[in-house]
């Protein structure tokens, strides 16, 4: 039987489910086993998948150890990730909530180090594991913050360009020890409730994708740092639940509401011509990449019609996909 809301854990674990079952299924499966220990709860959200996602958790949840600690909530609509986190975050009562993706997987003690990481970092607001691929090889989850500065980086594609700009490359790779993120993947990241409550709910104009750089962003402003805790170890292979990097990869055009929340971060932090001004350095970027085929090198591939995409959504409006999007 699952808990209500009058039930306090040290930790809640919110999951957002959208279609992928088997996916969201593995992740609780991996946390059964240590919620007593940390005295956590799991709140898993099925964004109205509507394949059955909702029945097939909850027999699944009810069979596993620490049931009791597991519920399972229908949304009634697909209102996208920060809406269904944000149901997550209101049906469970918790001093900490770690947000976790339905594609991750946590290791043994990765829920009482993430804990324990508190004690050495009080004025942490966000604490991030190590998040590591299928293979056990550190991921990029930690990150500079977006600006046109970076666009210009990203168009250019260029090593002496993101070296003649190190500041600018919003990518901090698992090497680089010693810089210090603006912001951290949601893919698993724990937030202090206190954060939480003063920040308020996450922007739901945000249907998917820049919501997690744009709440980071809100909870530093408030004074709270970010805490690295590379004993808490959880196992994510980029893209299994949204395919953006299998797209990205591929070169496929990218979802509009990927452009759309891009615009809306732009135009949020940067005034109503930010996106504008993050398109027009990302071309500039892009006439350097194109430059180099003077030197016999030829420019990097981009996502199919990207050069156009990048303008959905900038003269404002939010990012919601249409009904059944994911």
């Amino acid at each position: 039987m699952s808990f209500g809301k009058d039930r306090r854990f040290a930790l809640g674990v919110v999951i957002v489910n959208y279609r992928t079952p088997a996916l969201t299924e593995a992740c609780a499966a991996s946390l059964a086993p240590m919620l007593e220990a940390a005295d956590a709860g799991v709140v898993i959200v099925d964004n109205a998948s509507g394949d059955g996602s909702f029945e097939r958790l909850a027999r699944a949840c009810a069979a596993m150890p620490a049931a009791d600690r597991i519920r399972v909530v229908a949304s009634p609509r697909n209102g996208g990730f920060s809406a269904g986190n944000n149901i997550g975050v209101s049906a469970v009562n918790a001093d900490f909530v770690l947000f976790l993706n339905s594609d991750a997987e946590a290791a043994p003690g990765a829920l009482t180090a993430l804990l324990a990481a508190v004690g050495r970092a009080p004025e942490a607001g966000l604490i991030t594991p190590r998040i590591v691929s299928s293979d056990g090889d550190s991921v990029v989850s930690r990150f500079r913050n977006h600006t046109p500065l970076s666009e210009f980086v990203d168009g250019a594609q260029s090593g002496p360009v993101a070296r003649l700009f190190p500041g600018a490359e919003v990518p901090i790779f698992p090497d680089d020890v010693s810089s210090r993120p603006d912001w951290v993947s949601f893919a698993a990241v724990m937030v202090r409730r206190a954060a939480l409550e003063k920040a308020g709910p996450m922007d739901e104009g945000f249907f998917l994708y820049y919501e997690d750089c744009d709440y980071c962003r809100r909870i530093t402003r408030l004074g709270y740092g970010i805490e690295y805790a590379p004993a808490a170890v959880f196992r994510h292979d980029e893209g299994g639940s949204t395919k953006l990097q299998e797209k990205t990869g591929a070169r496929a055009r990218l979802p509009a509401y990927y452009y759309a929340s891009r615009s809306r971060y732009f135009r949020k932090y940067y005034g109503p011509l930010g996106p504008a001004a993050a398109n027009v350095a990302w071309y500039a970027g892009r006439a350097v990449a194109k430059a180099r085929g003077v030197f016999g090198r030829p420019a990097p591939g981009v996502c199919e019609g990207r050069a156009g995409d990048i303008w959905i959504g900038w003269r404002g409006g939010g990012s919601h996909a249409p009904d059944g999007a994911g």
